[in-house]
């Protein structure tokens, strides 16, 4: 963040977030449904401050009964991350691992 923004080297911060980003393979949001009414959107790819917002008013209308926004987001296409079940997780940790290393380079 510094080096992006080097005259905050000497601001505190009272609160900072860390934690998981929902990353899908083609980087693009995932909407959906999961039966009749029971709705998602997840994926936001590292852009969820602006995204949440825009994810939750094109819902509140797919809930409305006026879907159109909605739907035409479901036919993005979205790829199963590899690895099944049982190698799922440790092939995200290792790829998460890989572009956190990347990052410090």
């Amino acid at each position: 963040m510094l080096e992006v923004f080097p005259d905050l080297n000497d601001v505190q911060f009272d609160y900072t977030w860390g934690g998981f980003v929902a990353i899908t393979m083609e980087r693009t949001p995932h909407f959906g449904r999961l039966g009749d009414n029971i709705y998602f959107a997840q994926g936001y790819s590292g852009q969820g401050v602006a995204m949440t917002g825009v994810a939750g008013k094109i819902l509140a209308e797919a809930i409305a009964g006026q879907a159109e926004r909605f739907d035409l987001l479901t036919r993005l296409p979205h790829t199963t991350f590899p690895g099944g079940r049982l190698f799922r997780t440790p092939t995200l940790a290792l790829a998460m691992l890989w572009y956190r290393m990347r990052d410090l380079l």
